[in-house]
């Protein structure tokens, strides 16, 4: 009898075919592609019965019987959520994160004074000048100039647009030129601070925060604020700060979202910012309703039985990034749904005319197939990654964590602004930057030459290979950065949800098994491992049935149950 174990994931679909006879199991064939729509929706499963079609066609033989896993999708996104805790610094910052054209270098401290005042008596003392976003450049340039022979002791010019090295070349002295500020609501003698840093150099007089509090004339009481407010200043080519006149705007979420929990026997709501911590530190299975409005699937209460969240800002100051390089706004949200799908294998049945039966849990399937390694100790632990969800599976217990595969994705897509697609294909291998046609900068330092001229997209910008060539995907990070920045992705996800999983067991294993296409990535492997490196346990990886490798452990899992069911 040939039979067709059948595992759709969040991400890919993936089917094993193998001919079974008195309990054995013989492998006909194997094949995967990307999941259609939402794990267990029509479109998915249709897409599970054209790849069915396509492995039968090329083994030469059809499947009798289809056997699938009880299926649970999970929704991975991102959402604007608040940090856990809402800075109070008493500085802000007028610039604009990702602005990069200043004009002149140095810095300086004096009192705002808008460009049209100028032209009434002279003040004493220093003086910072701000152009507002309607006045020309030329315009600017000249009534600075009117204003030096007046009198005026300009020590500095901050301009809505950006039209700072314009503003620079038109005006006789040097002093820093900062554009792209926020200059909306800055009261007229307040006092600024601004920096521009000069090429090659990374002193910056404003990034310290003692010098900011005397410059800005502040309390020393306030010096701890002030020091994590000058951290995110330590990479910026220019700097243009201001004393915080009044309290931070609050988030913009809604203030109904949370996440509930069981605390002693009944339920208890936290804010989102609040349960943060909890569902990283915590075995997975706390929480039991969750709502957030900026999740389409999450608008409404929602049952669930995990979730995962992984700041992103978290990642960004564990990669020690440069400011400005990638967008760490925002918390990836997993959420792993209570209800399974009921009628996925009556719905495969239907689309293929064969009996489909759903026979076991993925977790219990997983952890079958990749019992086929050769080789593995008899008390491991597997570990299935997939694209929604980790699956431990021991000798007497099993955990489930919403957070996989796509967790990384979306962090990626998110920080590098970049589709999901192309984020699916960069996470996985390291990138090169192209500095000319023929020669790339690798991660590991070595500048090579490239084997065909690079396309001119590709000059100048962070890439990766792909079988039609070099694919362009940032213009920002270097080499070495991204690597660091991907390292810090797959540790802060994946591998320390792991390390949450492996907490609801009793004693450690001696070796933990990764399973699925997430262990297909050797950086996870490496990751998992770091992350687990005070537990005595040895991480590997599984090859099912001796001859796939780590994937389609779910598929293969599920042609061995049935064939053991079918003996007995």
């Amino acid at each position: 009898m040939i039979v067709a174990g059948i595992d759709v994931g969040n991400h890919t679909t993936e089917i094993v075919l193998a001919r079974v006879e008195d309990g054995a199991v013989t492998p006909v064939g194997h094949g995967q592609a990307p999941t259609r729509g939402r794990k267990g929706s029509r479109d998915s499963l249709d897409g599970a019965a054209a790849l069915l079609h396509r492995i039968e066609v090329d083994a030469g033989a059809g499947a009798e019987v289809l056997v699938l896993s009880a299926i649970r999708p999970v929704d991975t996104d991102t959402a604007p959520l608040p940090p856990a805790s809402s800075p109070r610094s008493p500085v802000r910052s007028l610039r604009k994160p990702d602005a990069s054209t200043p004009a002149g270098s140095g810095f300086a401290v004096g009192r705002h004074v808008p460009l049209a005042a100028l032209s009434g008596p002279v003040a004493a003392g220093q003086i910072i000048v701000s152009v507002d976003g309607d006045t020309d450049f030329e315009v600017a340039a000249a009534a600075i100039r009117a204003a030096l022979t007046a009198g005026w002791s300009v020590t500095g010019v901050i301009a809505a647009q950006d039209d700072a090295v314009l503003i620079g070349n038109r005006i006789p002295i040097d002093i820093p030129v900062v554009d792209e500020v926020d200059v909306a609501g800055l009261a007229p003698g307040a006092l600024v601070a601004v920096e521009v840093v000069p090429e090659g150099r990374a002193y910056r007089a404003l990034a310290d925060p003692i010098a900011l509090c005397a410059a800005l004339e502040l309390d020393h009481e306030q010096l701890p604020d002030i020091a994590e407010f000058t951290r995110e200043l330590a990479d910026a080519p220019a700097i243009a700060v201001t004393p915080r006149t009044a309290p931070p705007e609050p988030p913009a979420v809604d203030d109904d979202d949370y996440v509930e929990f069981t605390v002693d026997g009944r339920p208890v709501r936290y804010s989102p910012a609040q349960a943060h911590s909890i569902l990283r530190r915590d075995p997975p299975g706390d929480p039991l309703r969750i709502r957030l409005r900026s999740i389409p699937t999450a608008d409404h209460e929602i049952t669930v039985d995990d979730a995962f969240f992984t700041d992103l800002s978290a990642l960004d100051n564990g990669a020690w990034l440069r400011r400005g390089v990638a967008d760490a706004r925002g918390t990836v949200v997993a959420l792993l749904a209570a209800d399974h799908v009921a009628d996925a294998a009556a719905t495969l049945q239907e689309l293929t005319g064969r009996p489909a039966y759903t026979i076991a849990s993925e977790p219990e399937a997983a952890a079958r197939g990749a019992r086929t390694t050769p080789g593995l100790p008899p008390n491991s632990v597997v570990c299935d990654i997939g694209g929604g969800t980790i699956d431990l599976v021991g000798v007497d217990r099993t955990v489930t964590a919403a957070g996989a595969g796509e967790t990384i994705t979306v962090a990626v897509a998110r920080m590098l602004n970049i589709p999901r697609a192309l984020a699916e294909r960069v996470k996985r291998t390291p990138a090169l930057r192209v500095e000319g046609p023929h020669v790339a900068h690798e991660e590991d330092g070595r500048r090579v030459f490239l084997d065909h001229p690079a396309p001119a997209d590709a000059i100048g910008r962070l890439c990766t290979r792909g079988s039609a060539g070099l694919v362009p995907f940032s213009n920002k990070l270097a080499a070495e950065e991204w690597r660091s920045l991907r390292l810090a992705i797959k540790q802060e996800t994946v591998a320390a949800n792991i390390a949450r999983c492996l907490g609801a067991f009793e004693k450690p294993p001696t070796a933990l098994v990764l399973a699925g296409g997430g262990a297909l990535d050797d950086e996870l492997l490496r990751t998992v491992g770091e992350s687990l490196r005070t537990v005595p346990v040895v991480v590997g990886r599984a090859n099912i049935d001796g001859v796939h490798g780590p994937r389609f452990a779910v598929a293969s899992g599920l042609v061995h149950l049935y064939a053991t069911a079918s003996r007995s």
